[in-house]
């Protein structure tokens, strides 16, 4: 390592702070020594893909989860080198390629091993197994004291927290330890043992019915013979499906396709119109219209939802702090359903399984659980104003992440939140940052020596959720964190 070489300073190794990484290191002008502090052994590994089990699948293909988007066949060319797909044979469909998320998992690893042996710049990218307790900042430089004691000082920090925990409803609260509770399946094994457990004619309960709860589904359907499955949220909504790929408009991208895309134009029937404000409802009603016209002419809806989502990150801003908390009060969850959709594989697996009467999915809300002496559950339900009770021989929770949740004190953002460096946005949905994701303190100035990416900002740019948008959002804003650092412009 060569100290005399700036340094920045990533905290957490997971997708956000792994693309970071690798893009800092292949487009800064000088050399770098770049430090992702994290305390897995893994980078990259972040919840989503830490697992190993081979239900579980990105809802996304392949050209669109490069660790770099600047450099879209990246994952095309590591399954070439690794015959991951020998392996996996599966994964590819007519829709395209949808990789396990445990290989996903393992290709965002081997990518920054990789950048970490050799890049353009000639930066060091180098893995410290920590976490990061405190940050204060200095008079020139940003000084972290880390969980083992040690101090690291750095001329620029990202901050990468991912996705916060997984919310554990209210009535669960004191039942995490209960053998037939599942309250985290993402983490540890707790999911795995349960399959065990169940026998034919068992009844599983699934509390949400998202992304997350389809990975869960698929995992039980395999595992658990002749069990009976009822997925329920309060709306009962089932993420939509993929859009067949248009081959012909696919031909002869260049390797920027994905970046060209998502930093275009906002489409011009979005526009309220001079003068106007920039509304949800308007935004609705315009998206309604444009997915009519094209529907009317036999093209897919996704088409005319995806126009839009592409750019959210730059019309999403021009929305008032009222219309924002407007959009994740109430809409939030029907743009979900549309916008993280199903791989094809999980969803002709749920298909099957609610044709065979395997699994079925209702408009609950649920408000009462009581863990019975038989080892059974007793969840006692809400719909339209009717009470309805049902016994259970498990429970799992697939509520998935709270981003507008309470922020634990005890971690770092808490701290920080403490000491002034963070401060919610506004919206009620992750911290402030300006245009360049440069926090936004207390005083309300911007700090040009801390950064934040990845869902954290989803107040700011609304959707900064997804793997294509989170690698995007760092590549817009490496310019300036290079001009903050005293570095040439590498453009």
């Amino acid at each position: 390592m060569n100290s005399s070489l700036p340094r920045l300073a990533i905290v957490g190794g997971g997708f956000t702070g792994a693309t970071f990484a690798v893009q800092a290191a292949r487009r800064s002008p000088i050399a770098l020594d770049i430090v992702i502090i994290e305390p897995n052994a893994e980078l990259g590994r972040g919840l989503p893909y830490r697992g190993s089990d081979p239900d579980h699948r990105v809802n996304g293909p392949i050209a669109t989860h490069s660790i770099d988007p600047l450099d879209t066949s990246h994952v095309q060319r590591w399954l070439e080198k690794t015959h991951l797909l020998t392996q996996d044979p599966g994964a590819h469909c007519s829709f395209g390629t949808f990789l396990r998320r445990g290989d996903y998992g393992r290709y965002l690893h081997e990518a920054v091993q990789e950048f970490a042996s050799r890049n353009e710049s000639g930066s060091t990218i180098r893995h410290q197994r920590s976490r990061v307790d405190q940050i204060h900042l200095t008079a020139n430089q940003v000084a972290l004291k880390l969980q083992t004691g040690e101090s690291l000082l750095a001329d620029s920090v990202v901050l990468a927290f991912g996705n916060p925990a997984a919310r554990v409803p209210p009535m669960l609260q004191d039942l995490t330890e209960h053998p037939s509770v599942i309250s985290s399946p993402l983490a540890g094994d707790g999911l795995q043992a349960l399959c065990q457990r169940l026998t034919p004619g068992s009844q599983v309960a699934v509390m949400g019915t998202s992304l997350t709860a389809a990975d869960v589904i698929s995992t039980l359907l395999r595992q658990s013979s002749g069990v009976r499955i009822t997925a329920f949220s309060r709306r009962g909504l089932v993420p939509h499906r993929q859009r067949p790929p248009d081959a012909k408009a696919q031909q002869n991208l260049p390797q920027t396709w994905l970046v060209d895309r998502i930093n275009g134009q906002v489409p011009s029937y979005l526009d309220p119109g001079y003068g106007s404000a920039w509304t949800v409802r308007h935004l609705c009603a315009a998206m309604r219209q444009r997915i009519k016209s094209l529907t009317s002419q036999g093209m897919p809806w996704q088409q005319g939802f995806d126009e839009a989502r592409d750019v959210v990150w730059q019309f999403w801003p021009l929305l008032g702090h009222a219309e924002k908390q407007r959009f994740f009060r109430r809409l939030r969850v029907w743009y979900d359903v549309a916008r993280f959709r199903l791989p094809p594989q999980t969803a002709e697996s749920l298909d099957k399984a609610v044709a065979a009467g395997r699994l079925s999915f209702c408009a609950r809300s649920l408000v009462n659980v009581k863990a019975l002496n038989n080892g059974r559950l007793e969840l006692q339900f809400q719909r339209q104003g009717q009470s309805i009770e049902q016994e259970f021989d498990a429970l799992i929770n697939c509520t998935g992440f709270d981003l507008g949740g309470d922020i634990d004190p005890l971690t770092l953002a808490g701290r920080m939140v403490k000491s002034g460096l963070l401060v919610r946005d506004q919206s009620g949905v992750g911290f402030r940052v300006d245009q360049n994701c440069r926090v936004m303190g207390f005083s309300g100035q911007s700090s040009p020596r801390i950064r934040l990416v990845g869902p954290a900002t989803a107040g700011v740019f609304g959707d900064s959720l997804g793997a294509m948008f989170i690698a995007v959002q760092a590549h817009r804003m490496l310019p300036s964190l290079f001009d903050d650092l005293g570095l040439m412009p590498y453009f």
